[in-house]
């Protein structure tokens, strides 16, 4: 049973800010010091912690083999994973960041989702992206095409997928992908259908965003997510779309201690390069300062998510005060 004194009464934050974690799977490494057991057992007290702890999102990556392809230790694949949380959670919502659309075949993944969706009770939320991990691709047998491409295929997929989801028996015949009255029953519990997110940050991927994402997913500097802002701004002009209905998220790699200099060593024992990294007051400063930007979600991976110590100073010094 957690014990965790907490303080509603004083909120920082003048935006609204949603707070999503990733799930520990062992892509960045950080389940190689655990057994498969105990890598399960871990995974499943921060899943009833998040629960507990005003967490709104969990989400999980979607890659086979680890982030740095020498390691050989455990990476559980994430939609498998993801549909073992459905049953055992009842209020987060859940997701991928993002999956690789070159891994399924999109009718699949329609069909994928609103089972998802349903399992979920109306829960889902359906991250999407053009892939990247070329090593990944390599590794498991899977073409790997030059980014236009891929960002084609991202798109025939998300007009089949859309529609597999919203109509009866649609039929699609593309240079990537056909279906031909590709019937999906049920469809999703969400209507239209599941919130899409888009994850990825070039130019092109950004038109496809334009066109299908209820949420985007990029980050990078102040100077940086505001020219990707203008982009998206622009594309979603050129088809008479408010950019305004896209809403935005960001991914980010957390290093937190009880002060600045805590979270220091943590980073430089274990060589990692955290896009946020410090105290809880330095946590919601930068948060506060990409919330300014219009940034509404914020998804972090927190290495050390396994110690109940730092997630009671996550939920005490930074989700209590958004």
């Amino acid at each position: 049973m957690l014990r965790i004194l907490i303080d509603l009464s004083h909120k920082v934050s003048k935006h609204l800010v949603l707070f999503g974690l990733i799930v520990p799977q062992g892509w960045r490494g950080e389940l190689n010091h655990l057994s498969a057991e105990k890598a399960r057992d871990t995974i499943l007290n921060i899943v009833r912690w998040a629960e507990e702890c005003e967490v709104e999102s969990l989400w999980l990556y979607d890659h086979f083999i680890q982030h740095k392809p020498s390691n050989l230790g455990p990476c559980f694949e994430g939609w498998s994973l993801l549909s073992y949380l459905a049953p055992i959670t009842h209020r987060v919502r859940l997701g991928m960041l993002v999956l690789c659309n070159s891994y399924r075949n999109p009718a699949l993944l329609a069909k994928m989702a609103a089972t998802l969706d349903n399992i979920s009770q109306g829960r889902l939320e359906f991250g999407i992206g053009a892939g990247w991990y070329e090593e990944e691709y390599k590794r498991y047998g899977y073409p790997y095409p030059d980014a236009p491409t891929r960002i084609s295929m991202l798109d025939e997929s998300l007009q089949i997928i859309t529609r597999m989801w919203c109509e009866e028996k649609p039929s699609f015949k593309g240079r990537y992908y056909s279906i031909k009255e590709a019937y999906c029953q049920p469809k999703p519990i969400q209507r239209p259908h599941p919130p899409i997110t888009v994850g990825g940050s070039g130019r092109l991927l950004l038109k496809v965003a334009a066109k299908y994402a209820d949420w985007t997913n990029y980050g990078g500097s102040v100077e940086r997510v505001k020219k990707l802002h203008s982009i998206l701004e622009g594309w979603c002009r050129s088809i008479g779309r408010d950019a305004k209905s896209i809403r935005r998220s960001i991914h980010w790699l957390g290093v937190l201690g009880k002060t600045r200099e805590e979270a220091i060593r943590k980073v430089r024992s274990t060589g990692l390069e955290p896009d946020i990294c410090g105290s809880p007051e330095d946590w919601l400063t930068k948060i506060n300062n990409y919330a300014e930007l219009g940034f509404e979600r914020f998804i972090i991976f927190l290495p050390d998510a396994y110690s109940e110590q730092t997630r009671n100073l996550l939920y005490e010094g930074v989700i209590s005060k958004l």
